[in-house]
């Protein structure tokens, strides 16, 4: 038996994939749903998502699809539709291939000289962050305009204090990129991304709900794992509620602070390490217009005057009428989250 502790999109998968082997498991999961930050809403008869917008359609995903049975419940954007960056005062598109960079008027002609110039410079260097290897690799007015908002959105974050180490070099293993980035991109000219965003009719929220069915009564709402202790050659999960199990392995899917909180009594030094992890907050405001936006969205560069991180267009991704929602917040900015609704909701519009 293998406890799993949380329900949402990673607890669940992988407790998927066990049953799938043959294994027993448990999950447990402490509030009232299944999902974790996947949440999807309706208001008069709107799909707003209260966290992740979108996912990818990647190989994996839609054979995940199929076999929890969602096949006719999904929805993609087209492939035509361009993710844009607001710099220098207008909204730009983002050059995301060979063709778009040498067309795109996001980096003045000398700065696209600069990018290109990254073939000569070095790798990775030991204990450096995310945006001086940016900056160092491409230039400022690259690492501002274009590489620095798109990679600090997708964790709403500052890059000048993620380690490359820690974040962006598993990104560039995993794509095959050794010292150079231009190098490898020009690599992959001709090899189409063929994994456009998707969502569902009603929400991304569909999929950890197809994945809660096939797991049936393995899992638990309302159970919150307060410790876990050794015993012999198993685990006692214990709850708040006083409840125990017996299991051969735990895996802890929860945020890290619950985890430390979970583990203490058995690893104390993981515990404290863990206890210190910081999740960037980040606010959500949906705003529904008549005005008709085509594209992805767009994110903010560096320096520019909008509060705004970036603004996700639902509108032309999955046709739901005339919504953008915008993202505020997060490290740059991790204050905004304590407004009031009604002052956020003013900086956002």
């Amino acid at each position: 038996m293998i406890g799993i502790v949380g329900g949402g999109v990673s607890g669940l998968f992988l407790g998927h994939e066990l049953m799938r082997y043959g294994m027993d498991v448990t999950i447990w999961e402490s509030t009232n749903r299944l999902g974790g930050v996947v949440w999807s809403g309706d208001h008069q008869g709107l799909v707003l998502e209260k966290g992740p917008q979108r996912m990818r359609m990647t190989s994996e995903i839609r054979g995940l699809i199929e076999e929890v049975g969602l096949e006719e419940e999904v929805v993609t954007s087209s492939k035509n539709l361009r993710l844009l960056v607001y710099a220098r005062g207008k909204l730009r598109k983002a050059p995301l291939t060979t063709r778009q960079f040498f067309s795109s008027d996001l980096l003045p002609f000398s700065s696209k000289l600069r990018f290109l110039g990254e073939i000569l410079t070095s790798g990775v260097k030991e204990n450096e962050t995310v945006g001086n290897f940016l900056r160092r690799k491409f230039g400022l007015i690259a690492f501002e305009s274009f590489l620095g908002p798109l990679y600090g959105g997708l964790y709403g974050s500052d890059p000048d204090r993620m380690l490359v180490e820690s974040s962006l070099e598993e990104n560039l293993v995993e794509a095959g990129i050794g010292r150079s980035i231009v190098l490898g991109a020009l690599g992959r000219i001709g090899v189409r991304d063929n994994s456009p965003p998707c969502s569902f009719q009603n929400g991304l929220e569909a999929l950890p709900n197809a994945l809660g069915k096939r797991l049936g009564e393995s899992i638990h709402l309302n159970s919150s794992v307060q410790t876990i202790e050794r015993s012999k050659r198993k685990w006692r999960v214990i709850l708040d509620d006083g409840n125990e199990s017996s299991v051969d392995a735990v895996v802890l899917a929860c945020p890290a602070e619950q985890a430390g909180g979970i583990v203490k009594g058995e690893f104390p030094q993981l515990a404290n390490v863990w206890q210190q992890m910081h999740y960037n907050e980040l606010a959500l405001c949906h705003m529904q217009s008549e005005g008709v936006m085509e594209g992805l969205g767009y994110q903010v560069g560096f320096g520019e005057t909008l509060e705004t991180r970036g603004v996700t267009f639902n509108h032309s991704m999955f046709g739901r009428k005339g919504l953008y929602t915008a993202f505020l917040g997060g490290m740059r900015n991790p204050l905004l989250v304590d407004l009031s609704d009604e002052e956020i909701s003013s900086i956002a519009t």
